[in-house]
């Protein structure tokens, strides 16, 4: 009788144990993914080079962390990865930015996006212009 009473609750501590295991390894939410990615790009004022330009990428996820990106030229090369850190904001939105200033000197009409490391997720194709 006290071999099964102690066996029992060896058992259940074993299921308590590993439940919890779960619960913090995965923020009790599962793990971390993006929920959504935006891109945008301004260009040099008048799309007239030498200029400035900036690119900024928005990142929302299901709860804070960092995620990984990466900018993709239409047709062309893939730069990164950039580290994007989310927080929880107002109305409970976790989000955060990675932004580039650009120095663009050369003419360009080029189109990109980001996408989000290890997943399917990707945002709106933005272009960038500029005429020297």
């Amino acid at each position: 009788m006290l071999r099964t009473i102690a066996l029992a609750a060896l058992a259940t501590a074993t299921l308590i144990g590993s439940a919890a295991a779960f619960d913090l390894k995965a923020g009790g939410s599962g793990p971390l993914k993006p929920t959504q990615i935006q891109l945008g790009i301004i260009s040099p004022v008048n799309n007239v080079c030498p200029g400035p330009g900036k690119l900024t990428a928005w990142v929302q996820t299901n709860k804070p962390g960092t995620i990984d990106i990466l900018l993709v030229k239409k047709g062309g090369n893939v730069a990164g990865p950039y580290s994007v850190t989310t927080v929880k904001g107002a109305n409970g939105i976790v989000m955060g930015s990675y932004t580039q200033n650009l120095m663009v000197t050369n003419p360009i009409d080029a189109e990109y996006r980001v996408v989000a490391v290890e997943s399917k997720l990707a945002s709106n194709w933005a272009p960038l212009v500029a005429e020297c």
